[in-house]
């Protein structure tokens, strides 16, 4: 008997998918509506699952904001490290280098804006429990404890002079983040594309590297 071609096609089934769905889902809305404004039952509706479902995989609220808004962020950090640890080094020059740092992590803040601000909004704010909050800082201190790391390997393998080295990779994180985060208010997109603040950045960083000769 053919299909009746009115007939709309069955929803899919969510069986062995609602830990995905519930963090795609919990993504989405923290994102458009910030910690706060999103409810467990917000996030169920919008995964097509059931609430206690995501009280099964998830617990609470706050572990689930955990997992979807900070676990991605430090995820390209760990793994941009393993890449980092297991290829020579020496074959980039220190711009190439830099600038090949600079767009990865650009990319990263970039793709999670939404969820970092919201991760951001909430610390501030207070919206999350105290654990969760200690976890968001412990990631963004994770981030620049590699951050240094690539930073110094690279000057001790470049023989650039010593610099202030903790407060120098806060300022390069500072300008990838602000970029990613506030490139609207930063105007950037028109004449003055991302590209080259990218470019910028990275000129910045590896020429701020070298500490100018004493003038003894």
């Amino acid at each position: 008997m053919p299909r009746d071609a009115s007939a709309k096609p069955p929803k899919p089934s969510v069986h062995g998918h609602g830990r995905r769905l519930l963090l795609a889902a919990a993504g989405e809305l923290f994102a458009e509506r910030g910690y706060g404004g999103t409810s467990t039952r917000d996030i169920a509706d919008r995964a097509g699952v059931s609430e206690p479902m995501l009280f099964r995989h998830f617990g609470n609220k706050a572990t689930l904001f955990q997992e979807a808004a900070v676990t991605p962020f430090t995820e390209f950090m760990d793994q941009y490290i393993k890449e980092y640890r297991n290829r020579a080094h020496g074959q980039l020059s220190a711009a190439e280098e830099g600038r090949r740092f600079f767009d990865g992590l650009f990319r990263v803040l970039f793709a999670q804006r939404e969820l970092l601000m919201a991760l951001m909004s909430a610390h501030q704010f207070d919206e999350v429990a105290d654990e969760i909050s200690a976890q968001a800082r412990d990631a963004f201190g994770l981030v620049l404890a590699l951050f240094e790391e690539v930073v110094e390997t690279e000057a001790e393998e470049r023989g650039f002079a010593d610099s202030d080295l903790p407060a120098m990779v806060r300022v390069m994180f500072s300008m990838a983040l602000s970029v990613a985060l506030h490139g609207d208010w930063l105007m950037i997109g028109g004449e003055v594309t991302y590209d080259r603040m990218l470019a910028a950045m990275t000129q910045m960083s590896v020429h701020g590297l070298r500490v100018p000769p004493s003038a003894d």
